[in-house]
C-alpha cells in the first residue's frame, strides 16, 4: 500500500521539481533586480497614495426601489401601453411595468428633467443644474444653436454610464435606481428627481393615451348617434305608414329588421357612452403610477473611493507589469534591434 502511494506521489514531486528548476533563473533575475522593482513599485505606491488622499473625490450613492404593480387600475392602464415598450426598445407584457421603467429611466425625455433641475449643493451658493455643477463647457466650434445640445448630450452620456445605474430583478420584478454623486444630498436629490421625472412621463403618456381615446370616442359617438337617429326615424316612418301589420308577414319582417337596427345602435351607443365616461375620468386622474417603496435619503457614509482596495489592486498589477518588463526586456530589445536592422 505504501509503495503504491509512493508511486502515485512520485510524478507529482517530479513535476514540482521540474517547475522549480524552470522558474529558478527567473526568480534569480528578479532578485538581482530587486532595487529596480522597489523603485518602480515604490514610486507607483507613493503616486497612487497621493492621488487617493488628495485628488480622488469622494462619492455617495443613493438608491430608490420601485415595486411592480400587482393588479389595480394602474396596472390595467399600463397593460394597454404597448407603445411604451416600443419606445423603450423592449417587447414585454403589461404585467412587468418595472422592466419598461428600466428602459424609460435612461431615456432622453426623463433625464432631461433630471439634468436641468436646479439643485442645492455645497459647492455653489446658488441652485445649479447638473450641466453647471459638473462644469460641462460649451464647444465654441459649434454654432450657438448646437452648443446647448452638445452640453446636454455630454451630461446625458455621463449619467447613463456612471451617474445613474438601474438594476431589474427578474424573479421579484423589483427595479432599483442607484445614483452616484460627489455630494451626499445631491445624490439623494438626483435619485428622487429621477423617479419623479419617470412618474411624470408615465402619467403624461397615460393622459395622452386617454386623450386620444376620448377624441376617438367623441367622434364615434357622434357617428353612432346620427346613425341611431336615422334608424329611429325610419322605424317611426314605417309605423306611421303601416298601422295594421298583423295580417302581413312581410311588413312584420320589415318592422323586425328596423327594430333590430335600432337596438344594435342603441347598444353600441350605450357601451361607447360608458367607455367615454371612463376615459374622461382617466384623463383627469392625477395619481402617481410608479409604485415607489421609499424615496432616497441622504447617505451618511460615503461609498467611495475604496482607497485600500484600490491601492492593493494597483500595486498588484504594478508588480506584475514591472516584473514582466524586467524578465522580458532583454528579449524585447533584441526584437527591436532586429526590426531596426531590417
Amino acid at each position: 500500500m505504501e509503495q503504491q502511494i509512493e508511486e502515485q506521489t512520485k510524478p507529482f514531486i517530479e513535476s514540482i521539481t521540474d517547475l522549480m528548476i524552470t522558474i529558478k533563473p527567473y526568480i534569480s533575475l528578479l532578485l538581482s533586480e530587486w532595487k529596480n522593482l522597489l523603485i518602480i513599485n515604490g514610486s507607483i505606491f507613493v503616486l497612487t497614495l497621493l492621488y487617493l488622499l488628495f485628488l480622488a473625490k469622494p462619492y455617495y450613492q443613493s438608491t430608490v426601489t420601485i415595486l411592480p404593480e400587482f393588479g389595480g387600475k394602474s396596472s390595467d392602464m399600463l397593460s394597454q401601453f404597448s407603445g411604451l415598450a416600443a419606445m423603450a426598445g423592449v417587447n414585454v407584457g403589461g404585467d412587468v411595468s418595472t422592466q419598461i421603467y428600466q428602459n424609460l429611466v435612461m431615456s432622453e425625455t426623463v433625464l432631461n428633467d433630471v439634468i436641468y433641475k436646479k439643485y442645492e449643493t455645497k459647492e455653489y451658493n446658488h441652485p445649479v443644474d447638473l450641466v453647471e455643477y459638473f462644469e460641462v463647457k460649451p464647444d465654441k466650434s459649434l454654432p450657438d444653436s448646437l452648443q446647448k445640445r452638445k452640453m446636454f448630450l455630454t451630461m446625458f452620456l455621463t449619467l447613463s454610464k456612471v451617474g445613474i445605474v438601474t438594476n431589474y430583478e427578474m424573479k421579484t420584478k423589483i427595479l432599483t435606481i442607484t445614483t452616484q454623486m460627489p455630494e451626499s444630498k445631491l445624490s439623494a436629490d438626483v435619485a428622487n428627481t429621477t423617479v419623479q421625472a419617470l412618474d411624470k412621463y408615465v402619467r403624461m403618456v397615460k393622459k395622452s393615451f386617454a386623450s386620444e381615446q376620448r377624441k376617438y370616442l367623441e367622434a364615434r359617438l357622434i357617428e353612432i348617434k346620427d346613425t341611431l337617429t336615422i334608424f329611429e326615424n325610419q322605424l317611426k316612418s314605417f309605423r306611421e305608414k303601416n298601422r295594421q301589420i298583423t295580417q302581413s308577414p312581410e311588413l312584420q319582417l320589415e318592422q323586425a329588421r328596423l327594430m333590430r337596427n335600432v337596438e344594435i345602435q342603441q347598444t353600441i351607443f350605450t357601451e361607447l357612452t360608458k367607455q367615454y365616461e371612463l376615459v374622461k375620468l382617466a384623463e383627469v386622474k392625477d395619481v402617481p403610477v410608479v409604485n415607489i417603496r421609499e424615496y432616497a435619503k441622504d447617505p451618511v457614509v460615503k461609498t467611495g473611493p475604496k482607497r485600500i482596495l484600490t491601492l492593493i489592486v494597483i500595486l498588484f498589477f504594478s508588480f506584475i507589469g514591472s516584473a514582466s518588463w524586467i524578465l522580458w526586456k532583454k528579449r524585447v530589445m533584441e526584437i527591436i534591434e532586429k526590426v531596426k536592422r531590417g
